[in-house]
């Protein structure tokens, strides 16, 4: 029986490294990495790593001290239009993180509510890195 990868979504932050926290090999999983981690600019990636069988439990990692802690969504609204004024985001939200715990249990919780995934049984978990000891702890 063939066992699909698992699909990590994780923040594009340097310091975290799923691969290493992990010690995952070569091609042992499918990573979509985003400012935050976060799900719903992961959508765009999911289907599409999906029909090339790339999507067996999806794991949604969070880190403390991640740098969509250290504005708030307006603030990263106006710092945004001020140094790229001709980049218009339609309003879209940057998906600012205050608490990883609550915002890695938003993420699953709105990708499981997609039916989809549900009629797939694909497992979704989430998780938290602590940047600064290097421990992931299972939250969802």
């Amino acid at each position: 029986m063939h066992v699909q990868p698992p699909l990590l979504i994780s923040c594009a932050d340097p310091r975290i490294t799923p691969e290493k926290f992990f010690g995952l090999e070569f091609a042992e999983a499918a990573i979509i990495r985003n400012a935050g981690g976060r799900t719903h600019p992961a959508l765009s990636s999911l289907p599409a790593l999906e029909s090339l069988g790339n999507t067996g439990t999806i794991i949604v990692i969070h880190h403390t001290d991640c740098g969509m802690s250290h504005y708030s969504e307006s603030e990263f609204q106006d710092r945004s239009k001020m140094k790229h004024p001709e980049i218009d985001l339609h309003g879209e939200a940057f998906g600012v993180i205050v608490d990883p715990e609550k915002t890695v249990k938003k993420d699953v919780e709105y990708l499981k509510s997609f039916e989809s995934w549900g009629k797939a049984n694909v497992e979704i978990v989430g998780l938290v890195l602590d940047t600064f000891s290097g421990v992931v702890k299972r939250v969802i």
